[in-house]
C-alpha cells in the first residue's frame, strides 16, 4: 500500500466551516469593507479557525461548507430547518469570500451537493479514525458529540468566537450523564431548537437525561412505558412518532468520506490573501498572517524589505501610455496579463488585446520572446499560445524555480488590472533575470517546465479510460471480503469491536489473544502496520488475525482512497473519463502531482491492485501505457554529490544498494543479510537523506532511541563522506534561506 502522506496517531482537524462562520455573523457586530462589503462573518471566522490551528498543530484539514438546495433530511421531513429565519444577505455575501480566504491559508474546503457539512465531517472522522490519527472536530452542532470515542474529540465553541470547550469520552460523559453514542437518543427525546428537530413535545433536557440515565436507550425507554408514572408515558406514548423521526435526522447520513490524502495542508498563498485582505480592509489580519506588504494610493505594491521573490517598484517602468498594437508587436518582448487582456513593452507602451488578436500574438511567439504569469492558464483559455512553449517566460514557473518551498506561487489576478498588472509581471521578470542561477534557470524554463505545461494539459483534456462495470465488480468484491474478515475477527473477540480503533483492535490482539507486545503509544498498544506485519509473521494460528487486519485495512484503503474516487470523478465527467489535473509548480522536490483524482500513486502490489489497474486504460486496445522510473535516483545522485566512494563503487558494479549498505552498517558479507537488516538499511537510506533522525528512525522501526541513534551513527562512520555532505548542504540552506513564517 502507497503512504499517503499520514501516519498512525497524526492530527487532522475537521471544521464544520458553515455553522462556524453563522455564528462568527451574530458573534461580532456590523463590520465594512471601504466598497461597502460586510466582513464580521469573514474576521470572526479566520481569527477563530487561526487560534485553533495554531492551539491544535494539525497534519491536516478540512473546512466542510453545506451545500445550496435540499438534502436528504428535507425529504424526510419538509420543516427540517424552516423554523430558522431567512438567512441574511450579509452573511450570504460573506460566505464565498471565507471559503476563497480559507483555501489561500491553506486549508482544504470541502462542499458536496445534498450533503450537509455534518454529515462529510462524520463520514471523514470514521475514515481518519479508522487510518489511526487523531481526530479534532471544530463544530457548535451537538449532533456530532455522537462522534466522540478513543482518539476523536471535540472543540465546541463557547459565546462568540474566542473561546472553545474540549470534549473527550470522558468530559463529555460527565457533563451529559451519559456516553456520547446517546446522543442521538438524548436529541430525539427534547428535540433541537437549532435545526427544528422536534423531538417528543414535553421532554425537556433533565427529563431526557434522566430517562437514559435509567432506561439507557431510545429503545429501552420505549420498551419500559408501562413502568413509567401515567403522565410521562402519556407524553411518550403521543410523541413516539417524533421521537423515531428526530432520532432519523440527528443521525449522520452515510455518505462517503473525504479520503486522508486530500486533508493536506498547503502553504499560504500570499498574493491572494494580500489581495483578499487589502480589498476588505483587514490590515490587522495582514500583520497576523506576517504578509509585511502595503499598497500606495495608486493601487501599486510597496515592498521594501519583503520576502524573497517579491519585487520593488523601482523595477517597473515609471510611466504607462497606451500605443498601438501594431507598434508593439515591432518589439522582441513583450508582456501579456488580463484583466482586461492588455500587451505591454518594456518602456511602458501598453496596448490592449481583443479574442481576434491572439492568433497574431501566437504567431509573434515563433521569434520573440513573451512574459507572463500562469502559462497554463494561458493555454487553457488561448490554445494558439500552446504552439511556442520555449518563447514563454512564465514568472510564476520562475518564481518556483527560485523559491520551490514557498507556500504559493500564483500572482492574484484580481490585484492589479490591464496595464497595472502587466507592469508588475514586467517587474518579476527583470527581478528573476538579475538571479545568479538564471542562465540554468532559462535552459529548465525553455526546454522542460514551458513545453511540459501545454503536454500536461493535453494529458488532462484526454483523460483516463475508466471501466466503470470492472471497478463495481471489485467494489462489490471488497465489500464481501470486508465482511467476511470482520465475521472471522468478530468470532475470535467474542462479539463485534470496532476494527478501527487502535483501543479495542489493541486489546483483543494483547489482552484477550495475548500476543506479544511489540511496541506501545502514549495512549496505549500500538497497531500500525510494521506491528500488524511483525505480528503476521508469528505461527499460523498466532498470526492469524493480524494477518487478517493487514488485508482488512489494505481493503478499506483500497475501497475508499481508489475505487470509490474514481468511480465519482467518472460518474462526473461528459465522457466517462477521469480528468486529474497535473500540476509540475507544487512540490518542493520538483516532482509531478496530480489531483481530483491522484494517479500518479496507484496501488501495486497484490491481487487487489492487480485488479483495479485492470480497470484503468487507455480505452483503445491500440494503445498501451509506457511507464519509465529512474532506479534508485536519489541515492545516486547522493553518491555522485557526496563523492562517497563506496556508493559510487557499488552502483558501477550494479550491486543491490540496500544490502551493501547492510552490510557495511552490520559488518557482515552480502549474504550474511537478513532481510530485515536490508529493511532497516533501505529506511536509513531513504529517511537520513531526507532528514529523518535517530527519533524518526526509532518510530519507524519500533526500536528504541537509544538503538537508533547508535544506528544512525554507525551509518554515518561508514559513509563519512555522506554525512559530511548532509551537513555542509543543511548549513548552505541555512544561510541562502531564513525560516519562513507558517499559518499552522
Amino acid at each position: 500500500m502507497k503512504d499517503d502522506g499520514f501516519s498512525e496517531k497524526r492530527k487532522v482537524l475537521l471544521v464544520d466551516g458553515h455553522g462556524l462562520a453563522f455564528r462568527a455573523f451574530y458573534a461580532l457586530p456590523e463590520m465594512t469593507a471601504p466598497d461597502g462589503t460586510p466582513t464580521n462573518a469573514v474576521l470572526g471566522f479566520v481569527n477563530m479557525l487561526l487560534r485553533v490551528a495554531e492551539e491544535c498543530r494539525p497534519d491536516g484539514a478540512g473546512i466542510f461548507f453545506d451545500p445550496k438546495g435540499p438534502t436528504e433530511r428535507d425529504a424526510v421531513f419538509a420543516a427540517y430547518k424552516e423554523g430558522r429565519r431567512p438567512t441574511p444577505d450579509a452573511f450570504k455575501r460573506q460566505l464565498p469570500i471565507i471559503m476563497k480566504i480559507t483555501e489561500a491559508l491553506g486549508f482544504p474546503v470541502f462542499v458536496k451537493e445534498g450533503s450537509e457539512a455534518d454529515d462529510l465531517i462524520a463520514s471523514t472522522a470514521r475514515n481518519a479514525s479508522g487510518e489511526g490519527m487523531d481526530v479534532v472536530i471544530l463544530s457548535a452542532d451537538k449532533d456530532l458529540f455522537q462522534l466522540l470515542r478513543d482518539g476523536v474529540t471535540m472543540l465546541r465553541p463557547l459565546g462568540g468566537v474566542k473561546q472553545t470547550k474540549r470534549y473527550d469520552v470522558a468530559s463529555f460523559t460527565e457533563e451529559y450523564g451519559f456516553p456520547p453514542e446517546r446522543m442521538a437518543d438524548y436529541l430525539a427525546l427534547c428535540g433541537d431548537a437549532v435545526d427544528n428537530i422536534p423531538g417528543v413535545p414535553g421532554i425537556g433536557d433533565k427529563t431526557a437525561r434522566l430517562l437514559l440515565k435509567e432506561f439507557g436507550s431510545l429503545d429501552g425507554i420505549y420498551g419500559s412505558l408501562d413502568a413509567m408514572p401515567e403522565k410521562r408515558r402519556a407524553l411518550l406514548s403521543r410523541g413516539r412518532d417524533f421521537a423515531y423521526l428526530s432520532h432519523r435526522l440527528v443521525l449522520p447520513t452515510d455518505v462517503e468520506a473525504i479520503a486522508t490524502s486530500l486533508l493536506e495542508l498547503r502553504g499560504m498563498d500570499e498574493e491572494a490573501l494580500v489581495s483578499i485582505c487589502t480589498r476588505l480592509g483587514l490590515k490587522k489580519l495582514m500583520e497576523r498572517l506576517g504578509l509585511a506588504a502595503s499598497f500606495l494610493s495608486d493601487g501599486s505594491r510597496d515592498v521594501s524589505g519583503a520576502e524573497p521573490g517579491v519585487v520593488s517598484t523601482e523595477d517597473a517602468p515609471s510611466k504607462l501610455e497606451r500605443a498601438s498594437l501594431e507598434a508593439l508587436l515591432r518589439e522582441d518582448l513583450l508582456v501579456l496579463s488580463e484583466n482586461p487582456d492588455v500587451l505591454l513593452a518594456p518602456d511602458g507602451r501598453w496596448a490592449p488585446l481583443s479574442e481576434s488578436d491572439f492568433d497574431g500574438l501566437s504567431s509573434w511567439t515563433r521569434q520573440n520572446r513573451l512574459v507572463l504569469a500562469d502559462y497554463r492558464r494561458w493555454c487553457e483559455r488561448v490554445g494558439a499560445l500552446r504552439s511556442h512553449p520555449a518563447n514563454v517566460w512564465d514568472v510564476e514557473l520562475a518564481h518556483y524555480f527560485l523559491h520551490p518551498d514557498a507556500p504559493g506561487h500564483s500572482m492574484e489576478r484580481g490585484l492589479f488590472g490591464g496595464e497595472l498588472l502587466a507592469a508588475e509581471i514586467l517587474a518579476q521578470w527583470r527581478e528573476y533575470r538579475r538571479s545568479e542561477f538564471v542562465e540554468d534557470m532559462d535552459r529548465i524554463m525553455r526546454e522542460i517546465d514551458a513545453p511540459l505545461t501545454p503536454a500536461l494539459l493535453d494529458l488532462q483534456e484526454r483523460g483516463l479510460h475508466v471501466d466503470r462495470d470492472a471497478l463495481e465488480r471489485l467494489d462489490e468484491a471488497l465489500r464481501t471480503r470486508l465482511v467476511e474478515i470482520e465475521k472471522r475477527i468478530f468470532s475470535a473477540a467474542g462479539g463485534e469491536i470496532n476494527l478501527n480503533s487502535p483501543k479495542q483492535l489493541g486489546e483483543l490482539l494483547f489482552d484477550k489473544l495475548h500476543l506479544p507486545v511489540i511496541k506501545r503509544t502514549k495512549t496505549g498498544y500500538s497497531t500500525d502496520v510494521s506491528v500488524l506485519e511483525e505480528l503476521a509473521r508469528l505461527p499460523e494460528s498466532l498470526g492469524e488475525i493480524p494477518a487478517m487486519m493487514l488485508e482488512y485495512r489494505e481493503c478499506s484503503k483500497m475501497s475508499s482512497g481508489f475505487v470509490h474516487p474514481f468511480l465519482k470523478y467518472a460518474a462526473e465527467s461528459a465522457d466517462g473519463r477521469v480528468h486529474s489535473t497535473f500540476l509540475h509548480s507544487v512540490t518542493g522536490t520538483g516532482r509531478l502531482a496530480s489531483r481530483d483524482p491522484n494517479v500518479q500513486n496507484l496501488p501495486v502490489f497484490g491481487s487487489w491492485a492487480e485488479a483495479f489497474r485492470g480497470a484503468i486504460g487507455t480505452g483503445d486496445p491500440s494503445r498501451v501505457f509506457v511507464g519509465a522510473d529512474y532506479s534508485q535516483i536519489e541515492l545516486r545522485v547522493l553518491a555522485h554529490l557526496s563523492g562517497e566512494e563506496r556508493l559510487l563503487d557499488a552502483f558501477s558494479k550494479g550491486l543491490d544498494i540496500h544490502l551493501e549498505t547492510a552490510s557495511w552498517v552490520f559488518g557482515l558479507d552480502p549474504g550474511q543479510i537478513t532481510p530485515e537488516q536490508r529493511r532497516f538499511a533501505k529506511t536509513v537510506n531513504f529517511g537520513l537523506l531526507y532528514g529523518m533522525g535517530a527519533h524518526g528512525l526509532a518510530l519507524r522501526m519500533g526500536i528504541g532511541r537509544v538503538r537508533a541513534a547508535e544506528m544512525v551513527e554507525r551509518y554515518f562512520s561508514v559513509l563519512p563522506r555522506v554525512k559530511s555532505y548532509l551537513e555542509e548542504s543543511a548549513r548552505e540552506a541555512k544561510k541562502r534561506r531564513p525560516d519562513r513564517k507558517s499559518v499552522v
